[in-house]
């Protein structure tokens, strides 16, 4: 009986099952990128953007199909000044230009410049391990931010990757 039992729960579960999908599965668009896409940064960042790129589409060196271009400009501004004139908030800016390819036809995917703000209180006067470690973090969720950004654009208005001049 026990047998029977345990077969009918397997065989349930296996039919069951069949259809199972991932919820945090790649898009296509990615998927189509993947292991297949050299990244070219330049500019402010280099290392965080190159990190983030690789844990999106897992570039590969120089024999990609497609050449992803990316210049980065980060710029500070002091967000809030107190009536002693000292700053309690930084703001960072971070534009990043991106202009995707394909390598061997040259034509240009999709071209996009895409800002993000982001803003971290500094913890104290003088120096302070707390601040520098908030604005690392802030610096890395805005470039994050930012890329994501941009495969979502990349998702919602090239899905299929043809060149901007083809039909």
């Amino acid at each position: 009986m026990n047998i029977k039992f345990f077969l009918i729960v397997l065989v349930a579960l296996t039919v069951g099952c069949q259809g199972i999908e991932f919820i945090y599965d790649k898009s296509p668009t990615i998927k189509l990128l993947e292991n297949d896409t050299q990244v070219i940064v330049s500019g402010d960042d280099i290392s965080i953007i190159k990190s983030q790129l690789n844990n999106i589409v897992a570039t590969s060196a120089s024999d990609g199909k497609f050449k992803l271009l990316v210049t980065s400009s980060k710029t500070s501004t002091n967000a809030v000044i107190k009536d002693n004139q000292t700053v309690s908030q930084i703001g960072i800016n971070h534009i990043l230009n991106y202009n995707l390819q394909k390598k061997d036809e040259g034509c240009i995917i999709s071209e996009k410049k895409i800002s993000s703000d982001s803003v971290y209180n500094l913890k104290s006067s003088g120096y302070s391990f707390g601040t520098d470690l908030e604005k690392k973090e802030t610096v890395y969720n805005n470039i994050e931010k930012n890329i994501n950004d941009f495969f979502q654009f990349l998702n919602n208005n090239h899905s299929n990757l043809d060149c901007e001049n083809e039909d």
